[in-house]
């Protein structure tokens, strides 16, 4: 298997394509969850990542990667804008126990449990999402994870726990009943209406986490379902759904898994778009390996790395400059190639001077397909991780262009 590799003129037009502000949305500064194929699955053709100024949710069950990815976003985020991001991680199940400082080499919660931050109602959340918004200064950017909303109750739900605890000290029958509706109703009619307005104007991304669960409704035709009801759905720019389909196991431990992930709503032109992910324990998001799996069909449509996945980095197709430039130093170090090399001018080249040596090299290197692992490999100890990323979002606009509507427009421009 190959792979066309892209000119830098089509590969341009690709870029300016995603990146190009399209009305207030394209204008807006993108966030960039750490993977390639997720910033475009959430992108929806508009950018790369999630959108400031918004609110989005990512569910799934456990162990499908929330917490993961969202930490991803601000490490992400850090890593391009540094002391210019400001973010709030509010552990509202009081669950973190994530190393980021060696996933990362940052803490994105404070190591002392009492340092952290940590909600326990709708309405503290409300009151703790709106002074980290005021406290954000021109040109700084912020993010803030609610990890999750499961966790939190309402002032509702805990007067109506405290008086039945009364009851129950005094001996005394509690009757009134249970119902939750607190925090359903204080989240529709204020928490979502009011934080939408705040966050518009601001450059600040709202995530919340969520759990999945059973969907008891019999008149819903959704199998789960998750907190938050309608507002959710309703004021969410992007909900995006994690499920995990397959482990990869080292000496009979589990290192890594394989989640599928999709957009069940997004305000683009593209949504329900859906790819395979993987996230590594110890090293966190996979972007090289994803991208790989992608980019040569190394997956079956249930997410399962196919048998023997092999490809060739560059097939037939002309080769890069930095890419010789890297394959030819190591053999020839004195010399300089100023302009661009195809494959048999290199190939002349090798019969010509390297030997059998430096043939086999550049067979295994170039021209001869490479297991899986053997491609990751050679991305990674060559540094081709921006190349890789080129290739990637090349194949996805091609698809994208493939399905795309080229109809006439039904209304002429009005004048």
């Amino acid at each position: 298997m190959s792979v066309k590799v892209i000119s830098k003129k089509s590969m341009t037009n690709i870029r300016e394509t995603i990146n190009k502000p399209k009305g207030k949305e394209g204008l807006r500064p993108y966030i960039s969850t750490g993977s390639d194929l997720l910033d475009m699955v959430v992108g929806g053709g508009i950018g790369m990542g999630f959108p400031a100024g918004r609110i989005v949710n990512i569910v799934g069950d456990k162990s499908s990667g929330k917490t993961f990815i969202a930490c991803e976003l601000i490490a992400a985020a850090y890593n391009k804008y540094k002391k210019k991001l400001k973010w709030e991680y509010d552990d509202c199940e009081s669950g973190f126990g994530f190393n980021t400082q060696a996933l990362y080499g940052i803490e994105i919660m404070p190591e002392k449990a009492s340092d952290r931050h940590h909600s326990d109602t709708v309405e503290d959340l409300y009151c703790n999402i709106r002074s980290f918004k005021e406290k954000l200064k021109a040109g700084e950017l912020g993010i803030y994870v609610v990890d999750s909303l499961d966790g939190l109750s309402s002032e509702e739900g805990e007067k109506l726990a405290n008086e039945r605890y009364n009851a129950y000290q005094k001996e005394k029958e509690f009757k009134q009943g249970s119902y939750k509706m607190g925090k359903a109703k204080y989240l529709s009619q204020e928490f979502f209406p009011q934080l939408a307005d705040e966050l518009e104007d601001k450059n600040i991304l709202l995530v919340i986490v969520s759990q999945v669960r059973e969907n008891i409704d019999p008149m819903s035709f959704e199998k789960y379902t998750r907190a938050g009801g309608k507002a959710m759905d309703f004021y969410c720019y992007t909900v995006l759904w994690l499920a995990q389909v397959g482990k990869v196991t080292q000496k009979g431990r589990v290192t890594a898994v394989r989640v599928k992930v999709r957009t069940t709503k997004s305000k683009t032109p593209r949504p329900y778009r859906e790819a395979y992910v993987s996230l590594i324990f110890d090293y966190g998001l996979d972007n090289i390996s994803s991208n790989i799996d992608f980019l040569f069909d190394f997956l079956t449509p249930t997410g399962q790395i196919k048998k023997d996945a092999k490809a060739s980095w560059s097939g037939n197709q002309q080769l890069t400059l930095d890419n010789l430039h890297g394959f030819m130093k190591q053999f020839w170090p004195d010399k300089t190639y100023l302009t661009t090399i195809t494959r048999a001018s290199l190939v002349k080249l090798i019969e010509g001077e390297g030997g059998d040596k430096v043939n086999s090299q550049f067979e295994s290197e170039f021209m001869g397909d490479m297991k899986r692992a053997e491609l990751i490999s050679m991305v990674e100890s060559a540094d081709l991780e921006s190349e890789l990323t080129k290739r990637t979002v090349a194949k996805w606009e091609m698809i994208e262009a493939s399905i795309k509507t080229n109809r006439k427009r039904k209304y002429a421009d009005s004048k």
